[in-house]
């Protein structure tokens, strides 16, 4: 199982057909794109052209999420907020 830590301000509802949905922005543009896992088939899916024309693309991979609609089981937790430590008074 993996398990994906997406902030809370990128996620997204589900609707009819996907589920676990989140935005994803581009490293190399400034399009932001949308994850989703599919609620029948267990598998993940981007909106990003990669995707769409060949089932597989570097947003899937950098998460560590199969391509070519592979079903994969995940948990979705929120990254742990940042620690501010004060300095040290001496």
């Amino acid at each position: 199982m993996i398990t994906l830590n997406v902030p809370s301000t990128s996620r997204l509802p589900d609707n009819s057909q996907w589920t676990n949905r989140f935005k994803i922005k581009s490293a190399s543009t400034n399009k932001v794109y949308i994850i989703a896992q599919n609620k029948a088939r267990g598998h993940f899916g981007c909106s990003c052209p990669g995707w769409i024309y060949h089932r597989n693309c570097k947003h899937l991979a950098a998460l560590q999420l199969p391509g070519n609609s592979i079903p994969v089981q995940v948990t979705m937790s929120s990254p742990a907020p940042a620690i501010e430590f004060a300095p040290a008074n001496s």
